[in-house]
């Protein structure tokens, strides 16, 4: 498995905005467009933020997650390890864990000390990797998202 800059591999693009899309926007946030979601993906960059990492088996992107500098409106904290998701058929081979390493790895190059991430639903995985609970909050969607953090070694 490879992990790689999806900068790097455009081609990727609309298969990335595909998965953020349903999973994360699609019925839960009304107003936000497919479209909207493939143009953010179409920005990320490899040394400033947004960052879109994508996991890569036999040439097959499988799975991806992203570096922002705010996934959540109400809260300043920045930035946020956002939108991880692996594709069904390679779940339980802990590619998601080697991007969330990988986004630590990053962040912690590019002078940060703690970074965040907004869950609804995957609050004991991301425990399980050691991240804190910080508090849960309202979004702009009437979401009700757990926020959690963790604190790098620089």
């Amino acid at each position: 498995m490879e992990i790689a800059y999806l900068a790097d591999h455009m081609i990727f693009a609309d298969d990335v905005a595909t998965w953020i899309y349903t999973a994360f926007i699609k019925d839960v946030r009304p107003g936000v467009s497919y479209e909207q979601v493939l143009s953010k993906v179409k920005a990320c960059h490899k040394s400033q933020l947004p960052i879109c990492l994508i996991a890569m088996v036999d040439g097959k992107c499988v799975g991806t997650v992203s570096i922002v500098q705010n996934d959540l409106q109400c809260r300043g904290y920045t930035p946020w390890l956002a939108a991880l998701y692996v594709d069904q058929a390679f779940r339980d081979n802990k590619i998601g864990e080697q991007l969330v390493a990988r986004v630590k790895d990053i962040v912690k190059d590019l002078g940060y000390r703690e970074i965040y991430l907004r869950t609804e639903h995957a609050s004991d995985y991301y425990r399980k990797l050691g991240w804190e609970f910080i508090e849960t909050c309202e979004d702009q969607f009437n979401l009700k998202p757990n926020v959690f953090k963790i604190t790098l070694d620089l």
